[in-house]
């Protein structure tokens, strides 16, 4: 990844921690509200397996696992397994077309990520992180994420990947 990248992938991070922080506020409790840090676990894989995107959304993670209250590790591991399920879907052995590899990108990586948030909060012992209220929010992030990914992946990729 170049530096220019890097950077990119920096203001990604910091972008999904306010959409993330804003989602957090009093007078939104009962909204549904995407999950940012997925969206970018998804698009970033299109770039190929990265240490400095697993890194954001390592620090991602943690942040969010102080927005929520979460044990801290639980949203790291949901948005890195997200990222792991992303970059297996990406590279399309046997090749598949790119709405496929999308598609497994982002609904293997929300199956992932709520797996890995119920096991993390199944041994934390909080019953709130075990149970699938998750499940609107991230009904609310596949929505969006087909005019997301324009954003989040730049046309030089997504016409390279297909």
């Amino acid at each position: 990844m170049t530096f220019p990248w890097r950077i990119w992938v920096l203001l990604v991070t910091l972008a999904c921690a306010f959409i993330t922080a804003f989602g957090m506020q009093t007078g939104l409790v009962k909204t549904w509200w995407p999950v940012a840090g997925l969206w970018a676990a998804a698009c970033w894989a299109s770039f190929g397996l990265s240490v400095w995107a697993a890194g954001c959304l390592l620090v991602l993670g943690v942040l969010m696992d102080f927005m929520t209250e979460s044990p801290i590790g639980a949203w790291s591991l949901a948005l890195l397994s997200a990222y792991g399920v992303a970059l297996v879907a990406w590279d399309r052995q046997p090749p598949v077309p790119v709405y496929v590899a999308e598609a497994v990108a982002v609904l293997g990586g929300m199956v992932a990520a709520a797996l890995a948030l119920m096991a993390a909060g199944g041994i934390a012992g909080y019953p709130g992180l075990s149970r699938a209220g998750f499940l609107s929010d991230f009904f609310v992030t596949i929505l969006l994420y087909p005019a997301v990914r324009f954003v989040l992946i730049p046309a030089s990729i997504r016409g390279a990947r297909r």
